[in-house]
């Protein structure tokens, strides 16, 4: 006879999986680097994708990119001058008085022109991520080395 396993056992499996230093050190960083991605609205579906493909820590990746939301919103427009900077292109402007007389003069051009800036401060998130994303994870690998033997608890075998 199988036994079932409860829905607070499923549920604790599901927050210890990706739990080797490692695992939480590759999920803290891709949490924190898509918390930081210049698409809004996608980091969440991308995480969950990641999590499933490598079994990281989702619940690690997702409370990381939530705590560091506001510097999404912060780095938009230094993304994009980067992204200007790698490609050539002229810089937008993107001050709140600058798109508000675009979009009273021209709505879809505006918009044609705000994608174009999102574009390039994707541009500039990929150039950054890459040694952000070394720098991060090998720092945090050594926290999480350093740190988890001290809080092990004594290990209970799942059914």
């Amino acid at each position: 006879m199988s036994q079932r396993i409860s829905f607070k056992e499923k549920f604790k499996e599901f927050v210890r999986q990706g739990a080797t230093p490692k695992a939480l050190a590759a999920s803290a960083t891709i949490g924190l680097l898509l918390g930081i991605f210049p698409v809004l609205g996608v980091t969440t579906l991308m995480m969950g994708a990641i999590s499933v493909r490598w079994r990281l820590n989702l619940p690690l990746m997702l409370g990381l990119s939530y705590v560091i939301y506001p510097f999404q919103i912060g780095l938009l427009i230094p993304f994009v001058r980067v992204g200007e900077w790698a490609t050539g292109a002229a810089p937008a402007q993107l001050s709140f008085d600058a798109v508000g007389k675009a979009f009273e003069a021209n709505f879809f051009g505006t918009l044609v022109d705000l994608v174009a800036a999102n574009l390039q401060a994707l541009v500039g998130w990929a150039l950054l991520a890459a040694p952000i994303g070394l720098i991060l994870y090998y720092s945090l690998l050594g926290l999480f080395q350093f740190f988890l033997p001290r809080f092990k608890s004594p290990a209970q075998p799942l059914p």
